[in-house]
């Protein structure tokens, strides 16, 4: 099918809506359909913690180890191609999980390969890179409201796979229910993603005003309230940036927790004394409050230092694991949910900006596919830490002290960071 026409009117808002529904089905579904109905999985077919957690944690690896495969796939086939591919893979996994598991090993290849390459294939790696090429200016705001799609889905996915599993007695039918979801995001992109604005003759923003479409980065540089680069960073020049490679370290504590608060937040709230439908709600307030937290930073984050902000959403993110350790009452694990779901929405959001902001359009589906794989393949370890963790010391408490203390140790790298530029050689950014 034909790209939609070009008109006056900046498609760059309406794609930004095409992008919401897209990573709405493929992360948020996959993601909370595998922390839901996994735990019901478990208990029927008596799967142990380290099973459970070690199938999430490869889950997690594989949304961010394929990430510089699925860059050259975006240079090479397009994003709507890689959008459409990584929704067709989400559609044959939830089928499979439907179907076919009955065993750990099944678990772990259908959840962790097939699910997991889907959601790198076709969610944020993707999603991002899109976003970035269509804005500058608004890149925060745009980035923010689209990002926010996960946001929503998961405050939706929760009770709603939950509810499946009560009305029908069958986890299988959640799956179901995401196989259908991503056929339908399959088609909306193949019909309405557009590459880029030049490709309707526009230029990113929508500024009417560039003539020049090799401009208007520049153009966009010197009326922007926060830094964006006017370089043209290309992949050799990023891996050579000690910036880089400091903000991957940040991300560390990011990944970890929130993959263990996916893979293992209900499983420790039902430890805690508390039943699986409150925990379910609870994730829908983690999820609330990130979306609120989205939201805020979407509209401040064009013009407020998004490294300040990625500062912040740390602490939040240390604070709330800590608490979560140990929350045997409802004021103590209302806050460490609530915490974690700020911190977490806000890490990521502040994360995206930077490096969007930091090393530009251009470099962007390699620093965002790198960024995924390195960030995933430290992140996977800490569901399987805290797991054998449990196994051996009925409590996944050291686990979660120790990554509350690695997203500390990240604010604190992160309060010496600058934006690095290229004329100054590759020791920069500190």
């Amino acid at each position: 099918m034909s790209a939609p026409a070009a008109s006056r009117s900046f498609y760059g808002w309406k794609l930004a809506a095409v992008l919401w529904f897209a990573l709405a089905i493929n992360f948020a579904l996959s993601t909370y359909g595998l922390s839901i109905l996994n735990v019901h999985m478990g208990d029927e077919l008596q799967f142990s913690r380290a099973t459970q957690g070690a199938a999430f944690a490869l889950f997690m690896l594989m949304t961010g180890l394929p990430g510089p495969l699925v860059a050259k796939l975006i240079d090479s086939a397009g994003i709507r191609t890689t959008l459409v591919l990584g929704n067709a893979c989400l559609a044959l996994g939830a089928v499979a999980m439907a179907t076919v598991v009955t065993t750990p090993w099944i678990l772990i290849l259908v959840a962790g390969l097939i699910i997991g390459s889907a959601n790198a294939i076709g969610g944020p790696i993707t999603v991002q890179a899109s976003v970035t090429r269509w804005f500058y200016r608004r890149r925060a705001l745009a980035m923010g409201l689209v990002l926010s799609g996960s946001s929503i889905s998961g405050m939706i996915a929760a009770p709603l796979l939950e509810g499946i599993v009560s009305e029908t007695g069958s986890w299988r039918n959640g799956w179901w229910l995401i196989a259908g979801l991503s056929a339908a995001a399959m088609l909306v992109c193949w019909k309405f993603v557009v590459e880029a604005p030049v490709v309707l003759d526009q230029n990113p923003d929508g500024d009417a005003l560039v003539e020049d479409h090799d401009a208007a980065p520049a153009v966009a540089a010197l009326t922007a309230k926060v830094y964006l680069t006017e370089e043209e960073w290309r992949p050799h020049d990023v891996v050579r940036a000690w910036a880089f490679w400091a903000l991957l370290i940040c991300s560390i504590g990011v990944s970890a927790a929130f993959t263990i608060f996916l893979a293992q937040g209900v499983l420790q709230m039902r430890d805690l004394g508390y039943s699986t439908e409150l925990a379910a709600q609870l994730i829908s307030l983690s999820v609330g409050a990130g979306f609120a937290t989205h939201l805020l930073i979407g509209f401040i984050a064009d013009r407020v230092d998004p490294r300040k902000i990625f500062i912040g959403g740390l602490i939040f993110q240390g604070t709330g694991m800590a608490l979560f350790a140990s929350a045997k009452s409802l004021a103590l694990l209302c806050p460490a949910v609530a915490f974690l779901g700020i911190g977490a929405h806000a890490s990521i959001l502040a994360i995206v900006m930077v490096f969007s902001n930091w090393f530009g359009a251009k470099a962007a589906p390699f620093v965002f596919g790198f960024g995924s794989a390195f960030s995933a393949a430290f992140g996977a370890l800490a569901p399987v830490a805290s797991g054998y963790c449990y196994d051996f010391t009925d409590t996944f408490g050291p686990v979660f002290y120790v990554v509350s203390v690695i997203c500390f140790i990240g604010a604190a790298i992160l309060v010496c960071l600058k934006p690095p530029r290229l004329q100054d050689g590759p020791v920069r950014g500190i």
